[in-house]
């Protein structure tokens, strides 16, 4: 249905709304006082190498300086004070918007984990000695090699392991770095009269190792060839130390590689690993305990673990050093850096407990980047800020800990509506709506719409409606409306022509309850009492006539009653929603299945039940462009009145069309749309929709339903604005176009 005169009192109320002074507070902890630029002042993290800055929304690096003002004066949505120049123009040209930053989160944490892992993977020999005497591990410190993963193992001598890196690997080894030139200098370019490593246990190891060195018997002294040979009896494995000697003789030079042999491993002990189980980790270790320790094989091991640990969130966690005691246990040590403190700015009316309950990390947690998106993602759906920032300072009580510092960039969330407007049918009508969705910084959501005057002349039409989204530590929420409503409404029929035009109440409350079952999980039980009414005739069909008219067939007469009356239901709906962004989705989905159970033992007049099931799917194409699918099917059985019936058509289903234009207890519909950026703050739209609604129209005399598929395509734009998202849509149907105007945002 269609409220004729809606479109004439929503360009009104469009002129007169404004954002509410008394529930918006404009302060954000970043505006200028006295109409100066407030400067920020670097921090230490800021200053220090080891402060490592996680982005979540927007890029957190250095404070602007005097050479930035003019950018940051004409690029004022969402800045800090924090941007980079380069932001900061970017923004200014309109060509990165605060929520295309934010949509970039993902990949920003991901790239400050490969620049951790990158740094992790410089082959040096990890200088272990201090970390194990910081650790407290026991006995003497084991030296690896960060960044080794692909290896080949001969194990052909029993308990002595002889791993081989793939060709020109080893060239990045230090092991070549234990000569110095001076060393070598009296001996380059005299002939190799012999080459062989010793002292070792068994001559097979020397056996084995021998054909993979550069220095042959008869070549010239080489001092490329000298480090070559160091690095490929390092990479082996079995030596805790590996140097040249050479011994002058007649026909030359005899050298032999000079080693060490480690020590015997017995057993393995896992330390410091309080995010993921021993178990785990255990099945990553490679070391054979009763044989020579592997370093090779240690540094595969430990880039393994640096791995998993990466791969579950924990970016700020690795393996910090191994060693092993005289009983031959080796001891692999762990370090995890946990969450010193959470520090919040910017929220000068949102209470931190608002913030801090969208969390997912709390104060001694393992920093965990996953959670941390997660957690600023769920900070910035709630609607209260337009900018949310994260970044992670070195702790000052430990400083391998983290103190991770949020920055928020509050917006307006109160909204007063004034309005009027004036149509033949309904006269002069004044509108006034007050809304709040962070009622005194508390994150309650209340607001009440009343409409007075007209031809109706009813002082109560309105909508008043309180939520309150977290009643417990699980997230669990309560809220209710009242409403009393009376419009003009216009019914078509199957070809979208105007068959009546009416004035319809609708009283009624009902009260939700949302239970949170997961992270991305939640029920919510809603129980509706509503009585609709037929209160005047305006033009075409008087229903109220056919009911004295005796000669029309029993559907005709008895329309009213079979269609207005009053609904008693309860509404269950299963919500499974892991969108990155509530307001303006790229990627994740949408799943919800929802029930309807009317009458049936809760009275009212009329009995049946429905059912719908509804996904929205979201796939980001290339840097900021989405293809945005949704489908919809429902089903419906019992005496459903002609209000209750699945619908289709207009902005919010089936564009092309006239609103409501399908109808019945049946219906299933799909809609495509390509997203791209136009400008700041808005988005061009392709789209296609498709779908039907049919049956159980069989108390509307005037409808005849049919199941065929009806389809339409078109274009769009999205403009986000002080007051809200506006939605411009054009779409050609089965009897050419039509244009959309609606407020609200995006599915």
């Amino acid at each position: 249905m269609k409220t004729r005169n809606r479109k004439f009192l929503a360009l009104m109320i469009m002129s007169a709304m404004m954002t509410c002074p008394v529930w918006a507070n404009d302060e954000t902890g970043y505006d200028p006082a006295n109409g100066e630029t407030v400067k920020a002042t670097a921090s230490s993290a800021e200053t220090n190498e080891d402060a490592q800055k996680l982005k979540v929304n927007t890029v957190v690096t250095s404070a602007p300086d005097a050479t930035t003002e003019s950018t940051m004066e004409s690029a004022k949505s969402g800045l800090t004070g924090y941007e980079t120049d380069a932001e900061l123009a970017a923004i200014a040209a309109g060509n990165k918007s605060a929520t295309e930053v934010q949509q970039e989160a993902a990949a920003n944490v991901d790239a400050i984990a490969a620049k951790q892992e990158a740094q992790k993977n410089e082959s040096v020999i990890q200088t272990t000695a201090e970390a194990a005497k910081q650790n407290n591990l026991p006995g003497t410190s084991v030296a690896y090699v960060n960044g080794i993963s692909d290896v080949q193992v001969d194990t052909t001598v029993p308990n002595y392991p002889i791993a081989t890196l793939p060709t020109g690997a080893e060239a990045n080894l230090p092991y070549g770095n234990a000569v110095t030139d001076d060393e070598m200098a009296p001996y380059l370019n005299k002939t190799t009269t012999s080459v062989t490593i010793s002292p070792v246990p068994d001559q097979r190891i020397e056996t084995q190792i021998l054909p993979n060195l550069a220095m042959r018997v008869g070549d010239a002294i080489n001092a490329d060839y000298i480090r070559h040979d160091l690095n490929i009896i390092g990479a082996a494995g079995l030596f805790s130390t590996v140097k040249p000697a050479f011994t002058n003789v007649p026909e030359g030079v005899k050298l032999n590689y000079t080693v060490q042999m480690n020590p015997v491993v017995n057993n393995v002990d896992i330390q410091g690993n309080e995010s993921i189980k021993t178990e785990e980790l255990r099945k990553l270790i490679t070391v054979t305990p009763g044989s020579v320790i592997n370093t090779t094989l240690i540094s595969k091991d430990v880039s393994n673990i640096n791995t998993v640990y990466g791969n579950a969130g924990y970016m700020l966690s690795k393996v910090s050093d191994v060693s092993i005691d005289d009983q031959g246990i080796l001891h692999i040590g762990i370090s995890e850096a946990h969450i010193e403190d959470i520090r919040l700015r910017g929220n000068t009316k949102t209470k931190n407990k608002v913030i801090l309950r969208e969390l997912r990390f709390k104060k001694g947690d393992v920093f965990n980047k996953d959670a941390a998106s997660r957690s600023i993602q769920r900070v910035y759906n709630t609607g209260y800020f337009e900018d949310v920032n994260v970044r992670l300072l070195p702790g000052q009580v430990n400083r391998q800990n983290v103190i991770v510092e949020i920055d928020v960039v509050e917006q307006k969330t109160g909204s007063v509506t004034i309005g009027a407007g004036y149509s033949d049918s309904d006269g002069l009508v004044g509108i006034l709506g007050l809304s709040e969705t962070n009622l005194r910084g508390t994150g309650d959501k209340a607001s009440i719409s009343w409409e007075f005057g007209g031809n109706t002349n009813s002082d109560k039409n309105y909508i008043f409606s309180y939520t309150h989204p977290w009643m417990n530590d699980h997230g669990d929420s309560i809220g209710f409306s009242l409403f009393d409503r009376e419009s003009e409404y216009e019914d078509y029929n199957e070809d979208g022509d105007s068959v009546a035009d009416y004035d319809k109440r609708t009283t009624g409350f009902n009260v939700t309850y949302g239970r949170v079952r997961s992270e991305y999980v939640s029920d919510y039980v809603t129980l509706e009492t509503k009585k609709t009414k037929y209160t005047d005739y305006e033009s075409g069909y008087n229903y109220r006539k056919w009911q004295d008219n005796f000669s029309l067939p029993d559907n005709y007469r008895h329309y009213l009653d079979n269609n207005f009356g009053r609904t008693n239901s309860m509404i269950w709906s299963h919500v499974f929603d892991n969108r990155d962004n509530v307001y303006d989705p790229t990627k994740g989905k949408r799943l919800s299945f929802t029930g309807t159970w009317a009458g049936h033992g809760l009275g009212g007049d009329f009995d049946y039940f429905k059912f719908v099931a509804e996904n929205r799917l979201y796939y980001k194409v290339g840097r900021s462009h989405v293809i945005a699918v949704r489908l919809m099917g429902g089903i419906a059985t019992g005496d459903m009145p002609y209000n209750d019936l699945f619908t289709l058509g207009g902005a919010d289903s089936l564009r092309g069309y006239e609103d409501d234009e399908f109808r019945g207890n049946k219906m299933y519909a799909a809609t495509v749309e390509y997203r791209y950026p136009i400008a700041k703050k808005v988005q061009g739209v392709f789209f296609v929709d498709g779908g039907n609604a049919w049956g159980g129209t069989d108390k509307v005399p005037w409808y005849n339903d049919s199941n065929e598929f009806h389809y339409s395509g078109g274009l769009g734009f999205r403009i986000t604005t002080p007051i809200g998202p506006i939605r411009l849509d054009y779409g050609v149907g089965d009897n050419g176009g039509k244009f959309h105007f609606s407020f609200g945002g995006k599915f």
